[in-house]
């Protein structure tokens, strides 16, 4: 009898050889196309699979060294330079329906080229921990006695008032935007609140507060402004 030998481009320890010694010469035939396309079947296999794992393995490794640099990226972020004449600052109150949260950033100054954007950053503080804060409940829980909401609001404006350089004030836009709360309440009831906010936050504030700086926005604006937030 004859012997197969099957020698793709493999290795050379997947060189196979074949005698069909003993078997029926009717059935020699079937046997080899079994036998070769079995054998074939399982090369690549193998080869399919040590493709996989090897991807696998530094596609891992990629994907380990990408998030390493975003934790750098991250942590390894100055507290904001307040002494700094050149840095801006402005405040975000995003009322939600469990609470209220406020953000204050901050940027550098534009280099006046219209094709560069501002290099705007959560402002950090001198442990280098963002400046956020937040307090509950909703403001739309004070829908049937708006006068109160600028009482409510005001540790919130404080505490951006501590951090934000006092002769930076007059110049720190600040925006009040509401949201899911706000916006299932009758349009009535959303009017006397943002009036109560336009009318007492300037008594007791310098920042750049005007009337268009305090709305209810949509749930695409909000989405918006979510996915603005985080990347910054």
């Amino acid at each position: 009898m004859g012997r197969l030998g099957i020698s793709c481009l493999f290795p050379a320890s997947w060189h196979f050889s074949i005698s069909p010694v003993g078997c029926p010469r009717i059935l020699n035939t079937n046997l080899r196309q079994i036998v070769v396309i079995s054998i074939l079947a399982a090369a690549v296999s193998l080869l399919y699979f040590s493709v996989v794992i090897i991807r696998n393995k530094y596609g891992r490794l990629s994907r380990d060294k990408k998030f390493q640099r975003y934790l750098a990226r991250v942590t390894d972020i100055e507290a904001t330079d307040t002494n700094n004449p050149n840095v801006n600052y402005g405040i975000v109150v995003d009322c939600g329906s469990s609470g209220s949260r406020i953000f204050v950033y901050c940027w550098p100054r534009h280099n006046g080229n219209p094709h560069d954007l501002l290099d705007i950053r959560q402002m950090r503080d001198k442990n280098r921990k963002p400046v956020v804060m937040k307090i509950k409940p909703g403001i739309s829980e004070f829908a049937t006695s708006p006068e109160k909401v600028s009482d409510y609001i005001s540790p919130l404006l404080n505490f951006a008032a501590e951090h934000v350089p006092r002769a930076k004030h007059k110049e720190t836009p600040l925006y009040i935007l509401c949201t899911a709360g706000m916006r299932v309440l009758p349009e009535s009831q959303q009017k006397a609140i943002l009036e109560d906010l336009l009318t007492d936050i300037p008594v007791h504030f310098d920042f750049l507060f005007s009337d268009s700086h305090a709305e209810v926005i949509s749930g695409k604006q909000e989405g918006w402004y979510i996915g603005l937030h985080f990347e910054i």
